[in-house]
């Protein structure tokens, strides 16, 4: 599951007929990525941590700084 968005991962896992563990969300404590796509980053028995990730190529602004 890691690395998966967190919709697709959830939907396998239910497909596996496993119990739905519970979500924490982890963010950047500067605050930088407050948008994107939340991605399993650790998987526990009972407990995976998503973070949010920017997909697709960086914006022309960010590759120049």
């Amino acid at each position: 599951m890691l690395g998966l968005p967190l919709a697709e991962a959830l939907r396998r896992w239910a497909e596996a007929g496993l119990a739905v563990p519970a979500v924490r969300e982890t963010a950047d404590p500067k605050g930088a990525h407050e948008t994107g796509t939340l991605r399993v980053v650790r998987v526990r028995a009972d407990e995976w941590v998503v973070a949010r990730f920017h997909d697709g190529a960086p914006k022309r602004a960010e590759r120049d700084e």
